[in-house]
């Protein structure tokens, strides 16, 4: 199962013990184009959502552009540690949060390898922080000079010309 099928499977689980409709779910294949039209389509079907479920940065960044070319206030929405969507966040002071299932756990099976290699044993269970960004600690994460597909929790930065090599890309 691929990632965004586990992270839309917990959602949905979510939202089934909640009080929350949901009107659609679609995968967009990380397709701005095609995020914004399926959402400016549930936008003209149902007039008013309340809220919006995204877990990708950019496709977020291209749902808020559905509302605000529909003339509407964005709704509350998830987003992800992506910089375009951290800054769009901060420039429109949205309502948002963005829960990450971090890719900074691309390193945790290259750490495991090297102390598998080294003799060292490797926990059983090896249990890795989610953390969120919110509007409490945006401030922390949103940096221009970082190129729009930048994650803010990639876990990168003890790693040489960091952040240096990233910038302004």
């Amino acid at each position: 199962m691929d990632v965004l099928e586990t992270r839309w499977d917990a959602a949905k689980e979510t939202f089934q013990d909640s009080d929350v409709t949901v009107v659609g779910a679609e995968f967009t294949d990380g397709d701005l184009a095609k995020t914004k039209s399926i959402v400016t389509d549930y936008i003209q079907r149902f007039g008013q959502i309340d809220g919006i479920w995204m877990d990708a940065g950019a496709t977020a960044v291209a749902a808020t552009e559905a509302f605000e070319d529909s003339g509407l206030e964005v709704p509350p929405i998830t987003g992800e540690d992506q910089q375009d969507f951290l800054t769009k966040w901060e420039e429109e002071d949205l309502t948002a949060i963005a829960p990450t299932y971090s890719n900074y756990q691309w390193r945790t099976p290259v750490i495991a390898a090297t102390m598998i290699l080294s003799g060292e044993e490797v926990p059983k269970e090896w249990v890795l922080p989610q953390p969120a960004i919110t509007e409490d600690t945006l401030a922390d994460y949103s940096d221009s000079s970082m190129p729009p597909l930048h994650y803010a929790l990639c876990g990168c930065e003890d790693m040489p010309g960091y952040p240096g090599r990233w910038q302004n890309r």
